[in-house]
């Protein structure tokens, strides 16, 4: 099963070692958040070099537009980092729309302090370690605590838990691993910000797909909010071939005013249900996933009226499905 859910997300690996997030003339581009979500894969399935590989595309592109990242520190509003590149050239799509997402900034840095916590070394050289202490420069400036971005699913401007919770967990994580010096109020204002937010998405939306992302893999609130996320997000957003991103979603949406619906959901609340030692849920929900299958094979990236929609197969989807497949093994060895 592993194998045929890492071809098809393979086929979207570009000789470069660009994911592109889908074969569609759309989606046939590189997003940070999904770059490092799918290469995080390699994590469970022990190729350390390709995860590194996955990882280094993205100080690619964020040391080739350092100068951009230096100037925002100074003068913000009109240089936020972008998150959306061109899969050759690296070079920033500029179309008008919500480029500034500030989880997908907190993901690098939170795999960045993850594989070295496995002793896993994606720093190449000095410039790598200059980036780093740039990011957190970026982000203690621009107050990400009380910063509205555009968030996961990058649409309305809100102060967003997911977005709060990626930059803590990886600010955090640097803290811990001594990567970097990271300013005590950039952790103590985030941990109040995310705690008066949560279980909130924003302000708009009481439940969000995206604060998944808060259990897994940051693990960055109590089990008593997860509680609450997990119980709105499965009683709220669980349609038959996925999960829908958040109530009244307007992408994609069916002719019957349903929202689109997400299959990479089912893989998360398995993934969460195997972190939380329940591999009878875990199980539920990865099985869930594989019915949303195309006939080839590959998980799309949404349902709409009943039928997978033209980016398929999403990278990102088959690489959650892998992490949920590789957590119900190990559930089983234990």
């Amino acid at each position: 099963m592993v194998k045929v859910l890492l071809e098809g997300m393979e086929k979207l690996l570009t000789p470069n070692g660009v994911f592109i997030a889908a074969p569609s003339e759309e989606y046939r581009a590189c997003w940070i958040r999904d770059q490092l979500y799918t290469c995080f894969s390699y994590y469970y399935l022990g190729d350390f070099e390709k995860l590194k590989k996955g990882i280094w595309i993205v100080f690619d592109i964020l040391q080739k537009h350092r100068p951009k990242l230096e100037k925002a520190i100074c003068d913000f509003f009109h240089n936020c980092i972008h998150a959306k590149y061109t899969c050759d050239t690296l070079d920033e799509i500029t179309h008008d729309w919500g480029h500034h997402q500030l989880d997908a900034l907190g993901l690098f840095i939170y795999l960045i302090a993850y594989c070295d916590s496995k002793d896993i070394k994606v720093f190449r050289d000095r410039k790598d370690y200059e980036l780093v202490d740039l990011l957190v420069y970026y982000l203690t400036t621009i107050r990400y605590w009380k910063e509205e971005d555009h968030g996961m699913w990058e649409d309305d401007e809100d102060i967003h838990s997911s977005s709060i919770g990626a930059v803590l967990a990886g600010l955090s994580c640097l803290e811990k691993r001594g990567i970097t010096f990271i300013p005590l109020c950039a952790i103590k204002l985030g941990e109040e910000s995310l705690n008066n937010l949560v279980p909130r998405e924003s302000s708009m939306r009481e439940v969000d797909m995206a604060q998944l992302s808060l259990i897994w893999p940051y693990d960055i609130i109590s089990d008593k909010i997860a509680d609450i996320i997990l119980e709105r997000v499965k009683g709220k957003l669980v349609q038959e071939h996925g999960l829908n991103r958040y109530l009244g979603d307007n992408y994609y949406k069916s002719d019957n005013r349903m929202s689109a619906e997400w299959p990479l959901g089912f893989f998360w609340l398995s993934i969460i249900a195997s972190q939380r030692k329940n591999p009878t849920e875990a199980k539920y929900w990865f099985n869930k996933g594989l019915e949303q299958r195309t006939a080839e094979g590959y998980i799309p990236e949404l349902y709409q009226n009943e039928l997978p929609n033209k980016n398929t197969p999403l990278a990102w989807a088959h690489s959650l499905a892998i992490v949920a497949k590789t957590k119900l093994s190990n559930n089983k060895k234990g």
